[in-house]
């Protein structure tokens, strides 16, 4: 009984500590390596580099003010990309943020807009 108590008690106690947070996916859905793509919101910034067309980087955030999401993004072919986004409330938890890098824009989907 032990044996499985302690495994369970473990999970349930990640599981629990994950719904504070919310989940953040920026992919590079472009044809070009994005050379620095930075993500800032609620007075923290996060910096990916060098993200190829493809591939995904994830993070997660707490809202710790009511805000909006700004990115940048550097590409190596001399280009850039930039805007704000969506709107964060204080205190929210779970939601999913998929910020997707195109040829010629940003994309930005927020929560249940099927991440």
């Amino acid at each position: 009984m032990r044996k499985i108590l302690i495994p369970v008690i473990l999970l349930l106690a990640v599981t629990g500590c994950s719904r504070f947070k919310n989940l953040v996916l920026v992919e590079n859905n472009s044809n070009v390596v994005c050379t620095t793509i930075s993500v800032a919101v609620c007075g923290s910034s996060w910096t990916i580099e060098n993200l190829a067309p493809g591939e995904q980087h994830q993070f997660t955030v707490v809202y710790t003010r009511d805000d909006t999401f700004q990115v940048r993004v550097e590409t190596a072919d001399g280009g850039s990309l930039a805007g704000s986004f969506g709107y964060v409330t204080h205190g929210i938890t779970g939601e999913r943020i998929r910020i997707s890098i195109e040829n010629d824009h940003i994309s930005f989907r927020q929560s249940g807009d099927g991440y």
